[in-house]
């Protein structure tokens, strides 16, 4: 569930996450890691700190990163491809 709401919030292209959010469990970072970088972008664990921030939340950045580097090799192999 956590891992359609932040894939929601990232395909709406809102800036903000709630606090749900910003403690989705770690499957739900790996998949907002992994769609952030399949989508060509670099890591924006900073800025999703910040903003979680607000809500004494931490986010877990070693499962961001993990799902972000899974994303980028596939995004390397799509683009390799072509």
């Amino acid at each position: 569930m956590y891992r359609a709401i932040l894939l929601l919030l990232v395909l709406s292209g809102c800036a903000t996450l709630t606090e749900t959010q910003c403690r989705a469990p770690a499957e739900g970072w790996e998949s907002l890691g992994e769609y952030d970088s399949i989508q060509g972008d670099q890591p924006w664990i900073e800025a999703y700190a910040e903003y979680c921030h607000r809500y004494d939340a931490e986010v877990d950045q070693p499962g961001y990163m993990k799902g972000w580097e899974t994303g980028h090799a596939e995004f390397n192999r799509r683009v390799n491809t072509n």
